[in-house]
């Protein structure tokens, strides 16, 4: 899913067809007036409405290559990325032990 920074003024769509003016948008949520807000970059945008730096810090917790210096796009884009390409899962320990002990039952 491609995101963007809502820029306050684009009236908002939900996935049910809701629509919601800006205005309407900071009267519900006030901190979407002083705030960066995520949303997706689709006709319904309003498919997410997160918080822009507690988003980030979110996915940089998750591994996501996200630095300081990046600009709100590249953090999208990063966030994008990750998404779209998610890291291969690593076996858990059981899995490694029931591999281990198939192994050992295939030399006796």
């Amino acid at each position: 899913m491609k995101y963007k920074i809502w820029n306050k003024t684009d009236e908002l769509f939900t996935p049910s067809g809701d629509s919601f003016a800006a205005s309407e948008v900071i009267a519900k949520n006030k901190l979407a007036g002083v705030a960066d807000f995520i949303i997706c970059d689709a006709p319904i945008n309003m498919g997410v409405f997160m918080e822009f730096s507690q988003t980030k810090a979110t996915y940089k917790g998750m591994g996501v290559p996200i630095t300081d210096t990046m600009t709100q796009q590249e953090v999208l884009d990063a966030i994008t990325y990750f998404e779209e390409n998610p890291p291969t899962p690593e076996p858990t320990a059981d899995e490694r032990i029931a591999a281990a002990m198939e192994y050992a039952n295939l030399m006796l």
